[in-house]
């Protein structure tokens, strides 16, 4: 348990826009999480930035997201 659907409940929220670093991993795990409590996400393209420790890992993260539900925005 991470917290997030504690926050989420207490703001009424139904969605959520993320941002911030690294799309390969924090933001990737908050978008899934998010997604698999049933709430809707949203990812900003051009406000995230990937490690991409390996060639691609962040395009791939983004992949993960939108299969799982989320929107992926410019």
């Amino acid at each position: 348990e991470t917290g997030l659907r504690a926050a989420l409940e207490e703001a009424r929220a139904r969605r959520g826009v993320v941002v911030g670093l690294a799309t390969d991993y924090c933001v990737k795990e908050t978008v899934l999480d998010a997604v698999g409590l049933g709430y809707g996400a949203t990812v900003l393209r051009g406000c995230i930035a990937a490690v991409d420790l390996e060639a691609g890992d962040g395009e791939a993260a983004l992949g993960e997201m939108e299969a799982a539900g989320a929107s992926i925005s410019a």
